[in-house]
C-alpha cells in the first residue's frame, strides 16, 4: 500500500515538473518571438525614416532662405541656398529717379510760354468797318530764349500789329488761314530775336473777328 502510495506521488512529481519545464520553454520562446518583433519593428522604422522622412516626422527644417531637396535614392535630405536674384541697387534706383525728373524739369525749362496782351487792328481793305482783336502767346524754346522774348517784347509786338493790320478778313479766315498766320509770326519773331527756330510754336488764345 505504501509503494502504492508512493508511485503517485513520483507521477505527481513528475507531472509537475513536465509543466515547469513547458512553462519555461513557452516563455523563452515568448521572448524570443517579442525580440525578433521588436528587432523588425526597429529595422522598418529605420528604413522608413531614412527613405520617406515625411512619413516619421523626421524632416529638417530650412532656414527662410533655404530650400528642402529629398534625394530618393538614399534618402538623404539636403538643403540648399537658393540662387540671388541681382536687386536693383537704391543708389541706381535714385540716380534714375533724380535723373528722370531732370529731364521732365528740362521738358518744363524748353516749354516756356511768353504771353503779349491782346492786339487789336483794323483788317485791311474794310475801310475802318472791320477789325480783328487776338491775344498771342510764343513758345519759347528754352528759358535763354524766354529772356531774349522779353528783352524784345516792344519790338515783338510792333511787328505782330504790322503784320496783322496787313491782313484782309479773306486772309485770316478759316483753319489754313490762321495756320499761315502763325507761321508768318513765328519768323518775324525768330528774325527780331535774331535766332533760328528759337520760336516752337504760337498760339491764340483770343482771335474775334467784328
Amino acid at each position: 500500500m505504501e509503494n502504492k502510495t508512493d508511485n503517485n506521488e513520483r507521477i505527481e512529481i513528475d507531472g509537475m515538473a513536465d509543466l515547469t519545464i513547458k512553462h519555461r520553454t513557452m516563455n523563452k520562446g515568448l521572448v524570443t518571438v517579442g525580440i525578433v518583433v521588436l528587432v523588425s519593428v526597429g529595422c522598418a522604422f529605420l528604413f522608413v525614416s531614412k527613405v520617406y522622412p515625411s512619413l516619421t516626422g523626421n524632416v529638417q527644417l530650412a532656414a527662410p532662405d533655404q530650400e528642402i531637396i529629398l534625394n530618393e535614392n538614399n534618402g538623404e535630405v539636403k538643403t540648399t541656398q537658393p540662387t540671388e536674384v541681382d536687386a536693383v541697387p537704391k543708389s541706381t534706383s535714385k540716380k534714375k529717379e533724380e535723373k528722370e525728373k531732370g529731364q521732365k524739369d528740362c521738358i518744363e525749362e524748353e516749354s516756356t510760354m511768353v504771353s503779349f496782351e491782346p492786339v487789336i487792328v483794323n483788317l485791311s481793305g474794310s475801310g475802318g468797318r472791320r477789325y480783328l482783336k487776338a491775344v498771342i502767346n510764343l513758345e519759347a524754346k528754352d528759358g535763354e530764349i524766354q529772356h531774349k522774348i522779353e528783352a524784345k517784347k516792344v519790338q515783338i509786338k510792333d511787328r505782330l500789329i504790322s503784320i496783322l493790320s496787313s491782313k484782309t478778313l479773306e486772309d485770316i479766315e478759316g483753319l489754313e488761314g490762321q495756320e499761315s498766320l502763325r507761321r508768318e509770326i513765328k519768323d518775324a519773331a525768330d528774325i527780331v530775336l535774331k535766332v533760328e527756330d528759337g520760336i516752337l510754336q504760337i498760339y491764340f488764345t483770343e482771335f474775334v473777328i467784328q
